[in-house]
């Protein structure tokens, strides 16, 4: 077993296997779209330069080469997902300084002081305390008592399908168990502001930048009705066009992973985008939908090494 732990790890220590990665990516002849969250600014920079030779080029330039059938080698863009204020500040800056282009995708309702449900989570899965709970009928499961860590479980699960309402409800049910804000040492990590929309509008006259949808209320698009789709994506889509002066032609799917897209949201976004974007791995080919464009997603603990090997095999 020992054995085998170290031969898992030895890729990512290895210069070896660090240029093994390096001579796949030259190889590759595909773009592709980095998906980034929340990560430190030295980490980011540190993400897109150890993908040189490969350039960041605006989203729009590469579906644009992507419905021309223009080659992309070489070719990728970076976005980063629902607007988080100090992710969106310091990935900015370094974008900025670097001549980086970048596109921000803003789930309104949270710009308009509404925090995501998986923050809201997050908040319940560190100070919700260890005991059981009697649980809302949606959360049942055949039992009207459950532990918090199947009530975590249970959360985390249905936000990537269930409609707004019900995870509201849910939610909202297991938040008045906790104590005051005033007395959540931690609330404003694990609860951050968004980025203020007077930010957006200053940032967004620099082209580096593009401010895209994603959605009003960070639902899943699998959990929503046609006429909730429709206004998910008309009304993110016009305020954010508002706020920026610019045309938002593209939409991000709030979770992005393929149980949290079905086809009426695949057909809806079509009428009302030039794109779309999964959580889907993968790269663009000439088979890529573009209302199903997959991305790679990078992370704060992804090692050089592991972002390499993340793409090569994309």
């Amino acid at each position: 077993m020992k054995n085998i732990k170290n031969f898992i790890s030895y890729p990512f220590n290895s210069k070896l296997f660090f240029d093994l990665y390096q001579k796949l990516l030259n190889k590759s002849s595909n773009g592709f779209i980095l998906s980034f969250h929340d990560l430190s600014p030295q980490t980011f920079k540190s993400h897109i330069e150890c993908l040189l030779p490969a350039k960041p080029i605006p989203l729009d330039e590469l579906i644009k080469r992507q419905i021309s059938e223009k080659s992309n080698k070489n070719c990728f863009s970076i976005t980063f997902d629902d607007g988080v204020e100090e992710t969106v500040r310091n990935s900015w800056d370094v974008c900025l300084k670097h001549n980086w282009p970048v596109t921000f995708f803003l789930p309104v309702n949270y710009l308009n002081g509404e925090n995501l449900p998986f923050q809201k989570i997050q908040l319940l899965e560190y100070y919700l305390k260890d005991k059981e709970y009697t649980v809302p009928k949606d959360l049942k499961k055949n039992k009207s008592l459950m532990n918090k860590k199947r009530i975590i479980e249970q959360l985390k699960k249905i936000i990537y399908y269930e409609s707004s309402f019900n995870i509201k409800e849910n939610i909202n049910y297991f938040l008045k168990f906790l104590p005051q804000k005033s007395e959540l040492k931690n609330y404003k990590y694990l609860m951050p502001r968004a980025i203020s929309w007077d930010e957006v509008k200053k940032i967004s006259k620099n082209d580096l930048s593009s401010f895209q949808s994603h959605g009003v209320s960070h639902t899943a698009c699998s959990g929503l009705t046609t006429d909730e789709l429709k206004n998910e994506m008309i009304s993110s889509k016009d305020i954010i066009q508002k706020h920026t002066g610019k045309k938002v032609n593209g939409f991000c799917y709030p979770y992005g992973s393929p149980n949290s897209i079905n086809q009426a949201s695949i057909d809806i976004a079509s009428k009302f985008f030039d794109y779309s974007t999964t959580l889907i791995k993968g790269r663009l080919t000439n088979k890529s939908i573009l209302h199903y464009l997959p991305r790679i997603d990078l992370y704060e603990e992804n090692k050089a090494s592991l972002v390499k090997m993340k793409v090569a095999i994309s």
